[in-house]
């Protein structure tokens, strides 16, 4: 039997180590992800690979917004 092509967050989540509601809320927040119908999201491989990199460049984007802020008490 061969591996499906599209699978839910359900099923992929685990593999990434988050939450199926966490990686729902990415694919709706970035765009990513294949809409079968109009409440059922499916990922493709590729879908999962760029998901991982949004993840990584938004860690690293609030990471340096989190150095611009300047001290209130300073």
């Amino acid at each position: 039997m061969t591996a499906p092509i599209f699978r839910t967050p359900e099923e992929v989540a685990p593999e990434l180590g988050m939450s199926k509601t966490e990686l729902r809320r990415y694919c709706r927040e970035s765009g990513i992800n294949t809409r079968l119908s109009n409440r059922r999201i499916m990922l493709h491989q590729d879908d999962v690979t760029k998901i991982i990199e949004w993840v990584r460049e938004r860690k690293n984007a609030s990471a340096a917004t989190d150095e611009v802020k300047p001290d209130p008490f300073a």
